[in-house]
């Protein structure tokens, strides 16, 4: 009897079990190599001092600690897209224009802040005092102040600030500095953002974008938000009261300007006559007087007059309208001047 020697090939199956077993185990192996390493955390970064388990984790984890650094300005960051989005501060490109007044911007977003202020929808409102805004972010920084949350005090009054960019805003009222001078006609601004306002009025189109004008004095303003404050004159809401007087009035610049009657202070001296005056406007319209000059004409009658609010107050007698019109007796008048003087009738 002949016996067979030959040993029994394994089958193709078996061969593809043997394999997968075999992949099994080492990554086993691997997974307890890799757990046994982490414990161990073998590798440390350079910057921090961290220790990471795996290499691709500390090349991850450093990317933390590689910043962008800004070639004009010196800031740092974070990735390439934070730097060029930074980046745009530093150019004068702004693509995005307002279609009310043709303001422009440099990005998106703020122009769509913007856009708020001509809509006139103030839908935040302060639960305390009634304040209104076209923020969240302002209502939330504006309720701060009743709670008193204040990280920075100006050392000469007082006055509490959230950020340290306040607080050195504010004590230039206390030093008079303005650094911020224009380069067309020289008047100076403690503000760079004041500075920026006025040089608009210098551009040639500056007196077209005016779009909103007071029905009480006529003035014209860029922006709605600023003819609703300036409104807030005529219609007695003020929020500012002179210590001295009790007048109430709408700002601290008018209050500011208004204590000047109280001091006699007059810093604004024509240089042709010598006479001071209280407020920069007052000069400007009393140096007419010196030049002839009378730019506000009446087209009705060609009437000519230094200011504007009285060629306002003289059309409206051509028009008829009264704005200001007494409580007690119904008759209305071309100026409040008239309707204070009127209501003395009155025992007022």
């Amino acid at each position: 009897m002949v016996i067979n020697s030959k040993t029994k090939r394994p089958s193709k199956t078996d061969e593809k079990k043997d394999i997968k077993r075999s992949r099994y185990i080492t990554r086993v192996v691997q997974t307890r190599e890799t757990v046994i390493h982490r414990r161990n955390k073998l590798h440390d970064c350079a910057s921090c001092g961290e220790k990471f388990g795996s290499k691709s984790e500390l090349v991850s984890h450093a990317k933390c600690h590689e910043t962008f650094k800004c070639d004009v300005c010196g800031k740092e960051c974070v990735s390439k897209g934070h730097l060029k989005s930074h980046m745009i501060a530093h150019t004068d490109n702004r693509p995005f224009q307002c279609d009310v007044c043709s303001r422009k911007y440099k990005r998106a977003f703020e122009l769509k802040k913007h856009k708020e202020t001509h809509t006139g929808e103030m839908e935040h409102v302060c639960d305390i005092c009634g304040y209104a805004t076209f923020q969240k972010s302002n209502l939330l920084v504006h309720k701060k102040r009743h709670l008193n949350e204040y990280k920075f005090k100006c050392d000469v009054c007082s006055k509490g600030y959230y950020t340290n960019t306040e607080l050195q805003r504010h004590k230039t009222i206390h030093t008079g500095e303005r650094p911020f001078q224009c380069d067309i006609c020289g008047k100076a601004y403690p503000y760079k953002s004041n500075l920026a306002l006025h040089k608009k009025k210098h551009e040639p189109d500056y007196k077209d974008r005016l779009h909103y004008q007071c029905e009480f004095c006529g003035k014209t303003f860029l922006h709605n938000n600023s003819l609703r404050i300036h409104r807030k004159y005529h219609l007695g809401e003020n929020q500012l009261i002179c210590d001295v007087c009790g007048k109430t009035l709408s700002g601290g610049e008018s209050l500011k300007a208004h204590s000047r009657i109280h001091t006699g202070e007059k810093p604004f001296v024509c240089d042709v006559c010598g006479k001071g005056f209280g407020k920069p406007d007052y000069l400007k319209v009393h140096k007419r007087t010196h030049t002839g000059e009378r730019p506000h004409t009446c087209d009705f009658c060609g009437k000519s007059f230094t200011q504007l609010s009285t060629l306002t107050m003289h059309k409206r007698y051509h028009t008829g309208q009264r704005p200001y019109q007494c409580h007690l007796c119904n008759k209305a008048f071309v100026s409040n001047t008239l309707l204070k003087t009127h209501q003395k009738c009155h025992g007022f």
